[in-house]
């Protein structure tokens, strides 16, 4: 494999925390190599281009204070950015120690970084298949050979068989895509995915990880899908029960208590079958002196949601208007106020709470 390529690999795992120890090793012997070192910067000036396109680089003294931890932790890194110091300004020194010892965020609110994977991912993937490295700053399109299609985030890697082989169709993700998975009820389409695994026959789904606590998050858009724990990864001898969802529905696995929770995605999509989304007809969701039953039933057919009501009278309500061109929670609001009561997500349903009307 070219160097450059390598290299850019395994940078990418060192960000994510999943390198193992022998990759680890080959990275720093890498970047310690004088020809590597223009592909390193090269690197990490399209990641601070980025970065200062959406402000998210830390103020020069808060930089400083980092560098000077770093520095003190890692002679490697010493090492690398004595060869450029003269080239290069404070903010990239700190890029540099970034993509080396793996600083998580470099933003406003905080930061970590560490010295040592937080798991073992990378040494499950098997090294005799194909991979694909999204390089850019949009997102890439990878089209396998079942025909299922692999929407790439930047930075981010998929790893898969070139001719899938055995009785089940595997792919690892490092970063986050979005998959529209081929049909096949006779060979299942697995993504491993860090600590978690997730199993359709043909769906459209988003595997990724919460940026906010780091919780790893599968959105379903169409389709069913079963999601459980890594065994590959798994330390322990019991696992938890693994959990289906539905469109319009996502679990979050919380690896620190082993835990899955299920809930409604942020922005529902409309669904009108199991297959593809369809167009509304944009009289659907029209409605004169309907009442909430009938209302009710008409957004649980397109979503794909199920809605129940604390109170029986609340059906009795009636409700006009147009909410064609809102989305799922808009509507709900528009709704719930016109009519007096209002509306709470709980767990993959949703609740409305109210008087009802007689």
């Amino acid at each position: 494999m070219e160097t450059n390529t390598r290299l850019h690999i395994l940078l990418q795992k060192y960000l994510i925390g999943e390198i193992d120890l022998k990759d680890q090793d080959e990275l720093f012997d890498l970047i310690q190599n004088e020809l590597s070192n223009k592909v390193l910067l090269d690197s990490i000036e399209a990641d601070l281009n980025t970065a200062e396109e959406t402000n998210t680089l830390l103020p020069p003294q808060i930089a400083e204070d980092i560098i000077v931890n770093i520095l003190k932790s890692e002679p490697a890194v010493n090492n690398i950015i004595n060869l450029n110091k003269t080239k290069i300004s404070l903010l990239k020194q700190l890029a540099i120690a970034a993509c080396i010892l793996g600083i998580i965020s470099v933003s406003y609110l905080g930061f970590n970084y560490y010295k040592t994977p937080q798991n073992n991912f990378a040494t499950i993937i098997p090294h005799n298949i194909e991979y694909n490295i999204n390089k850019s700053k949009k997102v890439e399109t990878v089209l396998l050979s079942d025909g299922t299609q692999v929407f790439l985030e930047p930075g981010s890697i998929l790893h898969f068989d070139k001719q899938f082989k055995g009785n089940n169709r595997e792919v690892y993700l490092e970063g986050e895509a979005f998959f529209k998975v081929k049909k096949n009820p006779n060979k299942p389409f697995l993504v491993y995915y860090n600590n978690i695994v997730t199993k359709v026959l043909g769906t459209s789904f988003r595997v990724g990880t919460n940026k906010q606590n780091g919780q790893l998050v599968v959105e379903v858009s169409t389709g069913k899908v079963q999601v459980s724990e890594n065994l590959k990864l798994s330390k322990s001898a019991t696992t938890i029960t693994p959990v289906i969802i539905t469109p319009n529905q996502k679990v979050s696995y919380d690896k620190t208590i082993r835990r899955f929770e299920t809930t409604i995605v942020s922005h529902p999509v409309l669904v009108l079958n199991n297959e593809e989304p369809e167009i509304l007809d944009p009289h659907a969701l029209l409605f004169d002196q309907q009442k909430l039953s009938n209302v009710f039933s008409q957004l649980e057919k397109f979503y794909k949601i199920e809605i129940t009501v604390e109170n029986a009278a609340l059906y009795n309500c009636v409700f006009t208007g147009d909410i064609s061109h809102l989305d799922l929670f808009s509507a709900l609001k528009i709704i719930t106020i016109t009519t007096n009561a209002d509306y709470e997500v709980n767990g993959t349903k949703i609740l409305i709470k109210g008087k009802g009307c007689n």
